[in-house]
């Protein structure tokens, strides 16, 4: 045999034996959260055995003026966890595609949503009785992503 076949069939053996060596993780668990006005999109729960979310703000950007689109993030009310995302419209309502929000909860759990971007949609997403982390994607048509916000969202008492 050619020395060059030998080395062709030990490269594609061991390739293939690489492939096999792998660990599973367990599946992410996947829950509807109700929204206004538009059906319910999937989120995913991260859960809180594998930490992935920093807790601490970062940078955000500005959309141009011309493109420009109003978001609000809070939650619901006094002694509630619920986070309300709501898309408010603006200049830009024809340029945005999507937007993502993402919230990490303070033991690193983290919970995601997608908005669709019509004027007066909502979405809720499930939050802590901590400080929790928020931020929001916006993905425009042309390809550009901006994060416009991300904040600590702590939890409201009386007093």
């Amino acid at each position: 045999m050619k020395p060059a076949v030998v080395i062709v069939f030990a490269l594609v053996a061991a390739v293939l034996a690489a492939g096999c060596t792998g660990t599973q993780s367990p599946p992410a668990t996947t829950t509807a959260v109700p929204t206004t006005g538009i059906t319910a999109v999937p989120t995913t729960e991260v859960p809180a055995t594998t930490p992935s979310g920093s807790t601490v703000p970062g940078p955000t950007e500005t959309i141009p003026p011309n493109q420009a689109v109003s978001i609000t993030a809070e939650k619901a009310g006094t002694y509630s966890t619920t986070i309300i995302t709501s898309f408010d419209g603006g200049k830009g309502n024809n340029f945005v595609s999507r937007i993502d929000v993402k919230v990490t909860r303070p033991d690193g759990s983290v919970v995601t949503g997608s908005l669709q971007p019509i004027v007066g949609n909502t979405l809720e997403l499930e939050g802590t009785n901590g400080t929790d982390r928020v931020e929001v994607t916006v993905f425009m048509k042309d390809g550009k992503v901006y994060k416009v916000i991300d904040q600590e969202m702590p939890y409201k008492t009386r007093g």
